[in-house]
């Protein structure tokens, strides 16, 4: 009960302090004007850092215990990480600065026993929380590049934090995060799209830091072993760890300093693809919360299931982050002087040399699902079998790719896999795996290695394998259908198998600059039903109807062989809606313009 009562009186008192912030910021002049490095388009009253902070630590004087020491060192990191942010809102301090505030705060609670607890390694485990404080600090310094974005991600990962603090039993925890939940929330009221206020370094700092700190002390009984010692928290930060990765990566290869302020973030570039700011934001919010739930998922059940789909996730996110490199952002150019932009390098590279990519990821799908298929078959990995599975990866890895490629898995596109690349994946894996019980029984004579393991290896790759590529294909798809569509809405006439032909290729190619808007089709069973998303909306009889109705300014008449004088009445009626029309039949080009005017 007094996690909820701190959530709702940090969420009251953000609503409270925001708007008195806002009007202070604008009374003295503190204004974020728009710049060529900035997003915003509007004057923008900064320090909303400020709001959070008071909203956030106000309700925790009053409730931690005086006891515990883990707490308040936590709350006085914070609020050294804060004033820094504050400092450089004012003065705009160096980089270098802000970084040595920062692990100065670091050390501040790693010195009142905030830190990872490897006991087989306590010096890794050192190192890695300062990494990881000062990593996830900056984090949500960079991710507070939109409207709404870092409030709203430290939001989720908050509550995300609190609820694992309550199935872990940790109190405190779940205090220190509900109170950073509410006082997200409470100002992310004021700043999300169009924002009102912005947090500034004060508030981004403050709460990159909190979530981090709050990240260590929850992981109870898995700090025994590396892996699990991150896994939780990795995957509750996945989105600002994936985004400052993304950019750190993009602007060493373009030569520019991490720090520099640009246009160029994963979200920016959402927006550039053609979606809009209100929507990727929103994507980016679902993103935090799926990961947020794998890890819950792990803390509830068994850690099995967050390391499976830790490793889909990070397959996904960086295939989504190659996705995105192919996108130009705002402010950038492709080309200088007629030569490519060395901006482009990691772009080009992964493009141009998209097999081996390809090669990478079915590497990595062929280690995982084996160490899986021992995970699931002893639901965990005793000691006596990592050797084991470390003495055939060496020879598994090289067989299954030599097998893939017999079967042509590089050949194709895999924005464009169908059934037959599916057959092909299906009698790759299977060949796979007969081979590799053979080298098995050859090499080790089964030695230290169950037959179930096998059959199990064999399930886990064929769903991955086959998995990473439709999940290529469905980011492609399902990202053209949250862009702002712009161009010509058009008419289909035509709901047979030469519409549905035109249809795909109106939707893959968004250069032909028209929006199928539906069909028409003198069929009454396919009334009301859709193709592709793109809904049957009656038959030539309604088309004026439809045509004013939808706003429609083109027709595309898409029918299979049919005789000339129904082809003739089908293009009069079309010609009597006043609309220019283009016609597809059967031995004509594509698009051919229509006949007589």
């Amino acid at each position: 009960m007094n996690s909820l009562l701190i959530f709702v009186t940090a969420f009251l008192l953000a609503v409270i302090f925001t708007p008195l912030v806002r009007r202070l910021a604008l009374t003295s002049g503190h204004v974020v004007q728009p710049t060529q490095d900035r997003w915003h388009q509007n004057p923008t009253p900064v320090f909303g850092g400020v709001g959070i902070f008071f909203a956030c630590v106000l309700p925790l004087i009053f409730v931690l215990p005086t006891d515990s020491i883990v707490p308040w060192a936590i709350l006085g990191g914070a609020t050294m990480v804060f004033a820094l942010g504050l400092l450089d809102d004012f003065l705009h301090i160096k980089p270098y600065s802000k970084l040595i505030g920062q692990i100065m705060a670091a050390s501040f609670i790693v010195f009142h026993q905030v830190a990872f607890e490897i006991p087989s390694m306590p010096l890794v485990g050192l190192g890695l929380t300062f990494l990881w404080i000062v990593g996830i600090t900056n984090a949500f310094n960079l991710l507070d590049n939109m409207d709404g974005l870092s409030a709203g991600t430290a939001s989720i990962v908050a509550l995300c934090l609190a609820v694992a603090g309550m199935m872990t039993g940790n109190g405190l925890v779940t205090m220190l995060a509900s109170s950073v939940c509410g006082a997200s929330l409470g100002f992310l009221i004021f700043n999300f799209y169009p924002a009102k206020i912005f947090m500034g370094d004060s508030g981004s700092l403050f709460l990159g830091f909190s979530l981090a700190a709050l990240a260590i002390p929850g992981q109870g009984e898995h700090t025994t072993n590396i892996f699990f010692a991150m896994l939780i928290p990795v995957l509750v930060l996945a989105v600002p760890i994936f985004d400052t990765t993304f950019v750190a990566l993009l602007r060493f290869f373009n030569g520019r300093a991490i720090s520099q302020g640009g246009r160029d973030h994963s979200s920016h570039r959402l927006v550039a693809f053609g979606l809009s700011e209100r929507t990727t934001v929103l994507l980016f919010y679902g993103m935090s919360l799926f990961c947020g739930m794998a890890a819950l998922l792990g803390l509830q059940f068994s850690m099995l299931y967050p390391s499976i789909l830790a490793v889909l996730i990070v397959l996904i996110l960086c295939y989504f982050g190659v996705f995105l490199s192919g996108i130009v952002s705002y402010g950038q150019k492709a080309e200088k002087n007629g030569k490519s932009s060395p901006g482009f390098t990691l772009n080009l590279f992964l493009m141009h040399k998209r097999r081996l990519g390809e090669i990478i990821v079915d590497c990595i799908l062929i280690s995982s699902t084996f160490a899986a298929a021992f995970f699931i078959r002893f639901d965990g990995l005793p000691d006596e079998y990592l050797s084991a599975i470390l003495q055939a990866l060496p020879l598994l890895i090289p067989l299954k790719l030599v097998i893939f490629f017999y079967f042509g898995l590089y050949r194709g596109l895999w924005r464009y896999v169908g059934i037959q690349d599916l057959l092909n994946i299906l009698k790759a894996v299977t060949l796979g795996s007969l081979v590799s019980v053979v080298l098995m029984v050859m090499v080790f004579r089964f030695e230290g290695y169950p037959r179930s393991v096998f059959f199990i290896d064999w399930m886990l790759l064929l769903i991955a394998v086959s998995g990473v590529r439709l999940l290529v294909k469905f980011l492609d798809e399902y990202l053209s259908t949250l862009t702002e569509q712009k161009g010509k809405r058009i008419l289909i006439v035509g709901a047979g198998d030469a519409g549905e032909i035109a249809l795909r290729e109106l939707k893959a190619n968004a250069q032909l600059g028209y929006i199928p808007v539906g069909f028409i089709d003198d069929d009454s069973q396919k009334w009301g039903r859709s193709i592709h998303g793109v809904k049957i909306l009656g038959s030539r009889e309604r088309l004026d109807e439809v045509v004013k109705e939808h706003n429609v300014q083109e027709i595309l008449i898409a029918l299979s062989a049919v005789e000339s004088t129904v082809l003739e009445d089908v293009v009069r009626d079309c010609r009597a809606t006043g609309v220019p029309i283009q016609i597809r039949p059967t031995k004509m080009p594509w698009l051919e313009p229509a006949i007589a005017r």
